[in-house]
């Protein structure tokens, strides 16, 4: 039986990887949070927009692949890496939580992004394998965070138009750029 069915040889390609992506989120994030409760533009908030405007220049094919819906094939490939993280992962019937945990994790629609930042973050900060419901509260909080910053990436330029005018009016900054 061995002959008719040949393996192919080698590792698989691992995963993508968006850790490096993690000091844009960040950057973005905070852009988004200082324009949400700023009171007055001033021309800090503008220079904190210009550059997350640089961020996600920069970044952008990895953030749209992040975003990017994730195909179950990919989205086990991610959990089961975080099984096989664990020392202990073999002591329950890994094949029948693997697949409970694909399919509720799958029942979020999660993107790329958004699983392999949960399975990053939970083996960065616990000793144990998650719980079903605690990797689902993870990607859904992942997914959250990357569609809070894809919205509000979407309203940047209006966001940087709207404070340079406002400046502008104030006469602090003039509408060169």
């Amino acid at each position: 039986m061995r002959e008719l069915v040949e393996r192919p040889r080698g590792n698989p390609p691992a995963p993508p990887s968006f850790s490096g992506l993690e000091p844009a989120l960040r950057e973005l994030a905070a852009a988004r949070e200082a324009a949400a409760l700023a009171d007055e533009p001033s021309a800090e908030l503008l220079e904190l927009v210009d550059r997350a405007i640089e961020a996600h220049g920069k970044n952008r094919a990895a953030f749209d692949h992040a975003i990017a819906p994730i195909p179950a094939a990919a989205a086990v490939a991610y959990l089961g890496l975080l099984l096989k993280a664990f020392p202990n992962a073999g002591s329950q019937d890994a094949v029948v939580f693997g697949q409970f945990l694909r399919d509720d994790v799958m029942s979020l629609d999660p993107s790329f992004g958004a699983v392999e930042m949960a399975c990053r973050r939970w083996r960065q900060k616990s000793k144990f394998l998650p719980a079903i419901a605690e990797m689902m509260v993870e990607v859904r909080a992942a997914r959250d965070e990357l569609a809070g910053v894809a919205e509000f990436v979407d309203r940047l330029p209006a966001v940087r138009s709207t404070i340079a005018a406002k400046l502008a009016c104030q006469g602090v900054y003039t509408l060169a750029r």
